[in-house]
């Protein structure tokens, strides 16, 4: 009986379908295109396959339904799609199972979550450091971190911008802000007004507040996620967010993804007032808002997580996408984006037992998704991505953040002393210290 065909094993049994008749070799010169259903066709570029293989191509790939149909094999002609001719179109992707492994070029077509489908990004031109605190879970104490450090680098004399893109569970504005300062617009405002309107320098001027919690010479500006006119019309939270990840119509141009209008944002809010980094709180887990922190910003992304078993796991799903690209060549530093990413353990008990032990799983985890234990690039020209694993240097070395009573309950707006460096400072002072290089590097760059 013929086994049945499900989504995770229909890119590999079609793979060896199409090696079986045409050469491994096809599936590189080619691609393979997966619709917004799942279907898949191998699209011919620049290859003459003759009819007769043709021919036996359809009649067994007819044991791969839903997944293949009719038409297995077309040209960008006959799907009527010349820009299936695009050079470098697709991703090079290692597909594997039982019967099949190998490398093949595949392109994705997506109705949502098209933003999971860009490559990573470099910085933002003209912009200072960004840096994405990102997990998977909520409750490990990234906002509280976040928070954290903004006012030790303010305390230091560096001005911060903080803006939350935990659009679906804001935080960050009733953490730093007092409801005197809300601001009239949030961050949720302007993703659901810039693609009805211009947004100019008095509506963001209306979505930025100043801190009140610093002392020191610096300033945190703050974007929350919700403004004062959602506040005090709660009822219209939940139609602006259903909103707010629509792509924007542009005339003449490919339409604006979330991704696009995020760093827009970051680009307009910079020519506006001097920062020397911007803090990114994300949506936790796999939200498309998440794509455009961690792949469309350039920027550093801190990946924290408790040490549990969910926390690797749930980062399994994440970077094992991501291993997606880490063998492009040519239009992205193969290298620099996955240098920008660093595990952070949460919560984390005073015992540097823990700590290692927590950082041979990160490891593993890495060594994996996205560390190039051999030469994996197809294509032979991408470097090697590789640490020991008592390296200092790669993402698996992580930064710790103690478990501290003290933090249970964040609310520095009632208990300032929260913000505090004596207090903090055994806590968070591994974490304070490494974003305080990524600053430090991004300022001589």
């Amino acid at each position: 009986m013929m086994r049945p065909v499900w989504y995770d094993d229909a890119v590999p049994r079609f793979a060896r379908l199409i090696a079986d008749h045409v050469g491994k070799q096809a599936l590189l010169e080619n691609v393979i295109l997966r619709d917004a259903s799942g279907v898949l066709t191998f699209v011919v570029l620049d290859q003459e396959i003759p009819q007769g293989v043709l021919g036996s191509i359809a009649e067994a790939a007819k044991a791969l339904a839903p997944y293949v149909d009719r038409i297995p094999v077309a040209t960008p002609e006959q799907l009527f799609d010349e820009g299936l001719r695009h050079p470098g179109i697709g991703l090079i992707e290692w597909a594997e199972d039982r019967d099949f492994a190998g490398f093949v070029r595949i392109l994705e077509r997506r109705i949502v979550g098209s933003d999971w489908l860009r490559e990573p990004a470099r910085p933002i031109a003209d912009v200072p450091p960004v840096i994405v605190f990102a997990s998977h879970k909520g409750g490990v104490g990234r906002s509280t971190a976040l928070c954290v450090a903004a006012a030790q680098m303010a305390e230091e004399g560096r001005n911060i911008l903080v803006l939350d893109l935990d659009l679906e569970a804001p935080g960050l504005g009733s953490m730093l802000l007092p409801d005197d300062r809300l601001p009239r617009f949030g961050a949720l405002d302007f993703y659901v007004e810039n693609g009805l309107r211009e947004i100019n320098d008095l509506f963001l001027e209306e979505m930025t507040a100043s801190s009140p919690l610093t002392t020191g010479r610096g300033l945190i500006h703050v974007i929350p996620a919700i403004g004062r006119t959602s506040d005090e019309r709660p009822q219209n939270v939940i139609g602006k967010l259903s909103r707010a990840y629509l792509e924007d119509p542009c005339p003449d141009q490919p339409p604006r993804s979330f991704l696009d209008q995020t760093r827009e944002l970051i680009q307009a809010v910079s020519r506006r007032a001097r920062y020397d980094a911007i803090f990114v709180d994300a949506r936790a887990g796999l939200n498309e808002s998440t794509a455009a922190a961690v792949l469309g910003l350039g920027a550093h992304t801190l990946l924290f997580g408790i040490h549990t078993p969910q926390t690797f796991r749930g980062y399994r799903y994440l970077l094992g996408f991501l291993g997606r690209y880490r063998g492009l060549v040519g239009t992205v530093d193969v290298g620099e984006w996955r240098h920008r990413l660093r595990f952070v353990h949460a919560k984390a008990p005073a015992n540097p037992l823990a700590w290692e032990r927590f950082q041979d799983d990160a490891y593993d985890l890495l060594s994996e998704t996205l560390y190039d234990l051999v030469d994996e690039s197809a294509s032979g020209q991408a470097p090697l991505f590789n640490f020991e694993r008592h390296s200092d240097d790669g993402p698996h070395k992580a930064w710790h953040v103690l478990n501290d009573m003290n933090y249970f309950e964040f609310d520095p707006l009632v208990r300032p002393e929260q913000l505090k460096q004596e207090v903090f400072e055994r806590t968070f002072i591994d974490l304070i210290q490494g974003i305080e290089q990524l600053i430090k590097q991004g300022a001589v760059q």
